[in-house]
């Protein structure tokens, strides 16, 4: 395809795309981070794009020193790609190359390998485990709404739900340094020379891992019950999940847990943030993903071409609620939406917030693609529009029939110039990319600022994930991940073998 060509085909696909999610407007857009079929083929393990077929992760490694903002943004659809690719009767996430963190009573984390889980959970092999998240802590509990313990209830009344999970690579790296076998000052590896002892320790301890140029990565993964999705199941990602076994019904004022504590239960993926270290960046790379029937996106600007002889302006894409979602009324307005309606008890009941009921309420995505709702994130908007518009398009068009993963598009990502680590929550000068990323799942009420709401420096992905230690005391490099922690179990015991 020339140039031309696929410039044209590019803005073609981004017009549908908009068109798609927001309204009946027609847009011109500015094709700035434009990925070819070519390229696309080449993250396919067998070189051709398939329906459904089984994506390479991005080699973090090889991550381009000169890089782009998009370059960011590629190599975080591609491991969103991996992560859900099919693996056997399962996908990515639940294959060996992951565990998925379990908290105990006393807070401290455990890997569980996905070979382990359902033998160790007294389930059939591939059946995950998880839980809410309670408001006596906010940090690497499996579950729950950022900052706190808001929980959310879905349009069609299922609680969201959430888990936690972490790559063999990370796992590993955990258990090192919690052994003492690394120092505790080790950042995230972010070159060749910083994944190799780590390769080395787990092959020490019997572990290979294969997918090591992925280096570290950490998701968080939001879902809902599967027979209570908007539209078609077969449109979702879906897994079994042993999650809380609650009791009540919309409008009460509480959900208590019953007998048997759990259930298992068919779930669907309408949320995951993917987060890994790459080439240069030990500070990690903050990406998200939503699924396309969530809520709605509130205003927003994408950059546009008149005509070829004139410079690109900003257009304003509204606010369109028309449709049906999972977090939002059929045409339902942004007054009176993003209320938590319930919080997670310490023993992990649901409870209705002071003068509300558990039940839904509205939900929009205030910052769109991570961005203010302003002209300003116009570029920025564009780009993340157009990656997902070409992923989308040839998803959709994949000989076999559509992808399931069309039906997912990036939010953003961010991460720092330099590789240099956040140390302040309110230092935006050294963030690149979606500075207010959020995803409407998984931070729904931390999307808006304001007296009585969140204060400003809480914004985004940053806004928590510092070197700033608030509370006092040292900090490592890895402090910006809460769920790195030396109270983590190791994956084996100081001196020992692999359990």
């Amino acid at each position: 395809m020339c140039a031309r060509a696929a410039i044209a085909a590019t803005a073609a696909a981004v017009a549908l795309f908009l068109a798609g999610q927001e309204a009946e407007a027609q847009y011109n857009p500015v094709a700035s981070c434009s990925l070819s079929p070519a390229e696309f083929q080449s993250w396919f393990q067998d070189g051709v794009i398939a329906t459904n077929g089984q994506v390479k992760f991005a080699d973090s490694v090889a991550f381009p020193k000169d890089n782009s903002i998009c370059d960011f943004y590629k190599w975080a659809h591609q491991m969103f790609l991996w992560i859900t690719s099919p693996k056997g009767n399962q996908i990515i996430l639940n294959s060996p190359a992951f565990y998925n963190v379990l908290i105990d009573a006393e807070g401290n984390g455990h890997y569980v390998s996905n070979a382990q889980n359902g033998a160790l959970l007294g389930l059939r092999s591939g059946v995950n485990k998880f839980s809410l998240r309670s408001s006596k802590s906010d940090e690497i509990q499996p579950g729950g709404q950022a900052g706190g313990g808001d929980s959310l209830l879905s349009l069609n009344g299922s609680v969201v739900y959430f888990g936690v999970h972490a790559n063999d690579v990370f796992a590993w790296f955990n258990t090192a340094v919690t052994n003492g076998d690394l120092p505790d000052s080790t950042p995230f590896p972010a070159s060749a020379e910083d994944l190799a002892p780590i390769v080395d320790y787990a092959l020490e301890h019997g572990a290979i891992l294969p997918d090591s140029q992925a280096m570290t990565m950490e998701l968080k993964t939001s879902w809902i019950e599967a027979d209570k999705v908007s539209g078609d199941i077969s449109d979702y990602i879906v897994m079994d999940a042993e999650v809380p076994n609650y009791q009540g019904n919309v409008g009460d004022a509480t959900w208590t847990i019953g007998t048997p504590s759990t259930v298992v239960k068919t779930l669907a993926l309408v949320g995951m943030h993917v987060v890994g270290s790459v080439q240069g960046h030990s500070e990690l790379v903050w990406a998200s993903f939503e699924h396309r029937s969530n809520a709605p996106d509130n205003d927003f600007y994408i950059s546009v071409k008149p005509s070829p002889f004139v410079p690109p302006i900003a257009v304003k894409v509204p606010y369109n609620s028309a449709g049906n979602w999972n977090f939002m009324q059929t045409s339902g307005g942004r007054e009176g939406a993003l209320v938590s309606q319930m919080t997670v008890a310490a023993n992990g009941d649901l409870v209705a917030t002071p003068g509300n009921s558990i039940r839904p309420n509205d939900v929009y995505r205030v910052n769109p693609w991570g961005g203010e709702p302003d002209e300003s994130s116009a570029g920025n908007n564009t780009q993340l529009v157009t990656l997902n518009a070409n992923v989308d398009f040839m998803l959709t068009n994949a000989p076999g029939g559509k992808d399931v993963r069309a039906n997912y598009f990036q939010l953003g990502a961010v991460w720092t110039k330099d590789g240099s680590l956040p140390s302040s929550p309110g230092d935006t000068g050294q963030q690149i990319g979606s500075l207010l990323l959020a995803n409407s799942t998984m931070e729904t009420y931390h999307q808006q600022v304001g007296p009585g709401i969140k204060p400003a420096f809480q914004h985004g992905c940053f806004g928590c994930h510092n070197t700033d230690a608030q509370s006092g005391g040292a900090v490592t490099p890895t402090f910006v991940s809460h769920l790195f922690s030396k109270s983590n179990a190791p994956l084996v015991p100081a001196g020992g073998k692999q359990k």
